[in-house]
């Protein structure tokens, strides 16, 4: 049985501490970030990327157009985010 819970919103997941294990949280003070890559193509990736984007709606957006623009329908998506570490008994 673990002994975290996980609280999943887009691609956030944040553990709670408990049984002397860190709380790692979303740093609420940052923003997060959208990117993806195009990884369509025969023998090389396009690898035109979005850059980074504090929306998500901006990141699909992003992603249709360049499907559009180009057929290509194969993307590697990454959300980041800066998180909080409460240290446990653990270290």
């Amino acid at each position: 049985m673990s002994t975290h819970s996980y609280r999943f919103r887009m691609f956030d997941v944040s553990t709670a501490g408990t049984s002397g294990q860190p709380a790692i949280t979303a740093d609420q003070a940052a923003e997060a970030e959208y990117e993806a890559v195009c990884v369509s193509g025969d023998e090389e990736d396009c690898g035109e990327a979005s850059g980074p984007l504090t929306d998500a709606d901006a990141l699909t957006r992003w992603m249709a157009e360049h499907t559009r623009d180009t057929g290509h329908q194969r993307f590697r998506r990454a959300y980041c985010e800066y998180a909080h570490v409460e240290p446990g008994a653990w270290l």
